[in-house]
């Protein structure tokens, strides 16, 4: 059966200008931004040390998605609260960003998608309209003799007990519909110099957020 979707308690993250908004969830759940706004709403907020006339505007704020696209299907996000990123709604006024978000257990597809892509070669992955990749595990290596072996000498092969585990292609994949990521030693290091390897990722595919 599919693995029912689950969302927790809303969470929120605060940031002020100039400063980084951090979003975390838990193993195995990922992110899904329901709201977040840049600019002034009181006078409280991110008031310290900051003068009167930095914080008289309180009608003061937009809405952006930027945050949704980027964090959306991660497990965890920083983003920056600055004008650069967001525009500047009331110049003059010292803003902050306010991110409201769940985590959720992603709804999953039945079965594992794997991608095996030989050293030097770059590894696609790939979800349908509407839904983001997960990946579950990913490995950089060699564990057998038989995967990307064509026209390998015999040396290049004979360590199978090479492989390390990486979280870089969740960090740069999770939440997007179609990723891209080569598998090469400046990427991923190399486990074991002189063997010929591969990167073999197993990821899901699950209905993306919409808030």
């Amino acid at each position: 059966m599919t693995e029912p979707e689950c969302i927790s308690q809303k969470d929120s993250a605060l940031a002020c200008e100039g400063r980084v908004a951090k979003l975390r969830c838990g193993k195995g759940e990922v992110i899904s931004v329901s709201g977040a706004t840049y600019g002034r709403r009181d006078q409280k907020t991110c008031s310290i040390r900051r003068p009167e006339g930095q914080l008289k505007n309180t009608q003061c704020s937009m809405s952006s998605d930027k945050v949704a696209k980027s964090c959306n299907g991660r497990r965890w996000c920083n983003f920056k609260a600055s004008n650069s990123v967001f525009g500047d709604p009331c110049v003059g006024t010292y803003k902050y960003l306010e991110v409201e978000y769940t985590c959720e257990v992603p709804e999953r597809r039945l079965q594992n998608t794997t991608a095996v892509v030989c050293e030097g070669k770059v590894a696609k992955l790939r979800c349908g309209k509407g839904e983001g990749i997960y990946v579950s595990r990913a490995t950089y290596g060699r564990r057998d003799q038989k995967t990307c072996s064509t026209g390998r000498p015999e040396g290049q092969l004979k360590n199978t007990q090479c492989s390390s585990s990486s979280d870089k292609v969740a960090k740069r994949c999770n939440g997007r519909r179609a990723c891209k990521l080569k598998a090469t030693n400046s990427v991923f290091g190399d486990p074991c110099v002189g063997t010929y390897k591969y990167l073999e990722v197993d990821y899901l595919c699950y209905a993306t957020v919409t808030g």
